[in-house]
C-alpha cells in the first residue's frame, strides 16, 4: 500500500466513525432491540450507521469489498471479499447492549484489510470521544498522542479485560484470573474498546473467545502498532484473516503488553483451540 492511500483510508475511516458518533447523539436512554439469528441484539441505530458507512465506501472505493456485522443490504455495490485486494471490516456499534440500555459506553470499529492483513484500524468511543487509530508501519494513536502498552513492574497489579460470554473456555479463564492475586478484571462491554485500552496502556491485557472478525480487526492493528502482542489463546498467529470462510466464525484472541503476554498464555486452560 502506498503511503498516500494509507493516509486517505485512515482519514475516511476516522470521518465515518465520527459520523456514527453524531448519529448516536440524537438518541438518549434505552431504545428498542430485536434478536438476530445468533440471539445477539441489534437496534435500528446499528443498521443506520452501517448503511451510511457502506454507502460511503461504495461511492468512494467501488473496487473494495466489505465485511460487516449486520446484513449488507446491497452486496453487489461492493467487490467480492474472496477476490478483492482491499476489504473494509466494520462493527457499526460495538457495545450494542450498552447503547440499547442507556449505558454510556459504545463505539464504532472500522478496519481496512490488504489481502487479509489490517493496514488501517480505527475505534471511536462515542461517549468519551476517545479515537484510537493505527496504520501499518505508522504507529498507533489515542486522539493526538502516541499509544503504547503499559510497562509492568514486578509486583504490579494487572488490570485485565474480560468478555461477557459464558462458554466453557471463557469461564475457565475468568475463574483463573479472578482467583489470581494481583489480577483485577474489568468488562466495559466492547471488545474493540478492550483492545484499544491494551494498546494505550489502560489495560495490561484482554481475552475473548466469542468475538468476530469485525470485533477484532481494527484492534489487532492497534495492538501491533502500539508495540503490544496479540495472538490466539494458544499463542498462534491470527493474520492473515480469512475472508472466504464463515464470517460469523469465532476469532478468539489474547492481547497484552509484552511483559505479561507469556504469563497470561500460561493461564489459558488446555481446552483452548
Amino acid at each position: 500500500m502506498t503511503e498516500p492511500l494509507n493516509r486517505d483510508l485512515l482519514a475516511l475511516a476516522q470521518r465515518l466513525a465520527l459520523d456514527a458518533c453524531d448519529m448516536t447523539r440524537s438518541h438518549h436512554g434505552p431504545v428498542a432491540t430485536r434478536r438476530k439469528a445468533d440471539t445477539s441484539v441489534v437496534t435500528e441505530m446499528d443498521t443506520a450507521i452501517q448503511d451510511h458507512i457502506l454507502s460511503t465506501i461504495a461511492q468512494t472505493y467501488p473496487d473494495h469489498a466489505v465485511r460487516a456485522e449486520e446484513t449488507v443490504e446491497k452486496p453487489t455495490a461492493h467487490a467480492d471479499p474472496a477476490t478483492a485486494r482491499y476489504c473494509w471490516v466494520i462493527d457499526p456499534l460495538d457495545g450494542t447492549r450498552n447503547y440499547a440500555s442507556g449505558f454510556p459506553f459504545f463505539g464504532t470499529a472500522i478496519a481496512v484489510l490488504d489481502n487479509g492483513r489490517p493496514v488501517v484500524g480505527v475505534f471511536h468511543e462515542h461517549n468519551t470521544k476517545a479515537m484510537y487509530s493505527a496504520t501499518s508501519g505508522g504507529g498507533a494513536m489515542l486522539n493526538d498522542r502516541a499509544a503504547h502498552p503499559c510497562e509492568v513492574a514486578a509486583g504490579d497489579d494487572l488490570l485485565l479485560g474480560i468478555p461477557s460470554s459464558k462458554d466453557s473456555l471463557t469461564l475457565g479463564v475468568i475463574r483463573r484470573w479472578t482467583s489470581t492475586r494481583g489480577f483485577i478484571c474489568r468488562n466495559v462491554g466492547s471488545t474493540a474498546a478492550h483492545l484499544g485500552m491494551v494498546a494505550s496502556g489502560a489495560l495490561s491485557g484482554a481475552f475473548a473467545k466469542q468475538c468476530k472478525l469485525w470485533d477484532i480487526a481494527a484492534g489487532w492493528l492497534l495492538i501491533k502498532e502500539s508495540g503490544g502482542i496479540i495472538t490466539d489463546p494458544r499463542g498462534g498467529e491470527l493474520v492473515p484473516f480469512s475472508l472466504t470462510g464463515d464470517p460469523n466464525a469465532d476469532v478468539p484472541y489474547l492481547a497484552a503488553c509484552p511483559d505479561i503476554h507469556r504469563r497470561l498464555l500460561d493461564t489459558i486452560p488446555n481446552s483452548a483451540s
